[in-house]
């Protein structure tokens, strides 16, 4: 592996550390204690800078990027305080384990005081708003150190598990000057490859003689590179698969194979269920058994955390996703597919799946002439209109993104989301795949509430000219809340009244929001204008332009018909 030397000031060796690790932006919201990083830019070139107006917004671009490039991305904070700021965001890429390398200065509190602006307070460490949600963290407080630990984090980061890590560099390290250090790249650690070959040949016999298998996919399936593998996995065996709530897009939706969402099905009945990369919910009690009548439960993935806490497994193997499901693929033998069971299974998929389609397409056509705008149909009209190939980032709890025909390829529908559920996460996260994807056509699908979580990215949008076609799903409410609590029941239930979730008087104008910031669009009220307005917005993105459609639907579910909100009264 390469190395050089290098002499410069701190902020320099990090920006040689950076252009070595073959980083292309650095997501960012200036700070003055950052001064030496980024007198760097001007110096040292290579790293591109992308400036967002609010760390949450720098976070999620980041988690975006790292997700549709497949790569490691970098991100640099304001201190103690801009980390904060951040830290929802944080959560969410914790939560999905993004790889990422987050940083920001350092005000060392023994030198400032107790009242450090923006700082940590005397007593406590800036390493202690990071914590619980980064898979490691340094401080750095000697020039010298700065390519060493910057290089350690991008190691780290890529080692699976993957996950974000944080570096904080004192600004004195920052600003030193005349500092000679070593520049080398780093890479994560391999992982085995070669799985235990008995435990693989007890997952290929239950899988084979299985009278009522459930494949259940998530993430690390797409992580890992495993696509084409699983595909051949299922096929295979005849094996039904479905996805976590988050993970819809985690499997070609329009597969055979495909029977749905696992959190609006039975687990019951099965009698084999293999967990592929599957992101177990914890919240769950010793009454809420999960498969309770599977007589072998299988886990196959990347991080322990996720394998075996809300459900024991009996067989399991933790490893890269895509090597284990490459080295169960070479025990299947071309003679069983002529097994009875298998066979019977796969004509039973191939039915299943021409109904399930059949029935979603007739649910969207029956909601064609509502008015508002039924979600369902606004779903249909995307999932008919868009380009095949569009990247979709989803910030949209209680939409139907699921009716759109996400894929494995190249020339496929993919969805990139969070699975942590931190709001704020839709327009940064659109930002940053764009970025990773200049060449795809990535359309923003978010609900109105989450758009007031990050509205400030228009501006970033418009900045770089990022062709993002934005949808927002306008029913001028909280939906999954007031649909929780109406399933919560009490007086909110009774009363049809569902405190501050309703989010009109006034209605909230995005037009005129995005219009501020530099980006056209239109209101969709009618049902009978949407596939025009998705077509001006699809001719906006050809031209290298942002656009929104303001698309007005209605509220669907417990409470929906609820305006109620409790109003202030000021005195006279």
């Amino acid at each position: 592996m390469s190395r050089k030397k290098v002499v410069g000031t701190g902020g320099e060796l990090l920006m040689h550390q950076l252009v070595a690790q073959g980083v292309d932006y650095a997501f960012t919201n200036t700070g003055s204690a950052e001064a030496g990083f980024f007198d760097a830019f001007l110096t040292v070139p290579g790293v591109q800078p992308v400036l967002l107006l609010a760390e949450s917004l720098v976070l999620s671009a980041a988690d975006g990027y790292a997700k549709a490039a497949k790569k490691p991305s970098f991100v640099n904070v304001h201190l103690a305080a801009g980390t904060r700021q951040g830290s929802g965001q944080l959560q969410n890429a914790y939560f999905d384990g993004t790889p990422m390398v987050v940083t920001a200065a350092l005000r060392d509190n023994g030198s400032f005081g107790d009242h450090n602006t923006l700082g940590a307070s005397g007593g406590f460490s800036q390493m202690g708003t990071v914590d619980d949600i980064t898979k490691n963290r340094w401080e750095v407080t000697d020039a010298h150190g700065i390519p060493m630990a910057t290089r350690r984090a991008f190691k780290e980061t890529m080692t699976m598990p993957t996950g974000p890590v944080y570096v904080a560099y004192s600004s004195a390290a920052l600003d030193a000057a005349d500092v000679e250090a070593t520049i080398q790249a780093a890479r994560g650690l391999e992982v085995a490859q070669t799985p235990n070959g008995g435990t693989l040949a007890k997952v290929h016999d239950a899988l084979l003689n299985a009278e009522n298998p459930l494949v259940v996919v998530g993430a690390d399936v797409r992580n890992s590179g495993g696509q084409n593998e699983l595909l051949e996995m299922v096929e295979n065996y005849a094996l039904p698969v479905a996805v976590g709530f988050f993970d819809y897009g985690a499997f070609p939706m329009q597969h055979p194979n495909y029977v749905g969402l696992l959190d609006a099905m039975s687990d019951k009945d099965y009698d084999v269920v293999c967990c592929i990369g599957y992101r177990q919910n914890t919240r769950a009690s010793a009454e809420d058994e999960k498969f309770p009548d599977a007589s072998t439960i299988i886990g196959m993935g990347q991080d322990p955390a996720m394998m075996g806490n809300t459900f024991a497994l009996d067989l399991d193997v933790l490893g890269d996703v895509n090597h284990t499901l490459r080295a169960l693929n070479g025990l299947w033998k071309p003679d069983h597919a002529n097994l009875a069971h298998i066979q019977k299974r796969k004509m039973g998929l191939v039915e299943q799946s021409t109904a399930r389609l059949a029935k979603q397409a007739d649910d969207a056509l029956s909601h064609a002439k509502d008015n508002p705008i039924h979600p369902m149909y606004l779903g249909d009209v995307m999932a008919r209109t868009l380009a095949g190939n569009s990247m979709v980032v989803s910030e949209n709890f209680r939409g139907f993104d699921h009716l759109m025909p996400f894929g494995y390829g190249d020339d496929d529908m993919s969805l990139v989301r969070t699975a942590g559920g931190s709001l704020g996460y839709g327009l940064g996260g659109a930002i940053g795949a764009q970025l990773a994807a200049p060449e795809r056509p990535v359309v923003l699908s978010i609900g109105d509430g989450s758009v007031m979580y990050s509205s400030a990215g228009f501006w970033t949008m418009a900045r770089y000219s990022l062709p993002i076609l934005t949808v927002v799903w306008n029913n001028m409410n909280y939906q999954t809340v007031r649909t929780n609590f109406a399933a919560w029941g009490g007086n909110m239930k009774a009363q049809n009244k569902y405190p501050e979730t309703f989010l009109g008087d006034p209605a909230i104008d995005f037009v005129m929001l995005a219009k501020a910031q530099g980006i056209e669009g239109e209101h969709v009220h009618e049902p009978g204008e949407l596939e025009a307005a998705m077509q001006r917005g699809k001719d906006a993105q050809a031209a290298g332009e942002p656009y929104l459609l303001d698309v007005h639907v209605t509220n669907i579910g417990a409470g929906a018909d609820s305006t109620w909100h409790q109003a202030i009264a000021m005195n006279s």
